[in-house]
């Protein structure tokens, strides 16, 4: 498994509204992505900051993917940065979730 992570700062009092994009319109379009299995997206509403982090079956899906991800961020998503995203891929070494 592979993940990207995408670190963005938010322009002061704008978490509910980027939380918003990304449940509406930038997740689904996502998930149809192919190689996608997960998404989280993590908020610091001190800091006004979000931590996007998306898990797929391998690297190439991830990159395959990052075309079109980048552009419905930035799209979508641009008037609420306060900076310039700041993208990262890992490889995924250990998952472990409890069963059930």
């Amino acid at each position: 498994m592979y993940a990207q992570l995408i670190t963005v700062s938010i322009k002061p009092d704008q978490i509910d509204e980027f939380k918003e994009l990304y449940e509406e319109y930038i997740n689904p379009e996502i998930k149809t992505q192919k190689g996608y299995k997960n998404f989280y997206l993590l908020v610091d509403r001190e800091k006004s900051k979000a931590l996007s982090i998306t898990i797929w079956e391998d690297q190439d899906a991830a990159e395959a993917s990052e075309e079109i991800n980048l552009y419905l961020e930035q799209r979508a998503s641009y008037p609420l940065y306060s900076a310039a995203p700041v993208r990262e891929g890992f490889e995924v070494a250990m998952e472990d979730r409890k069963p059930g």
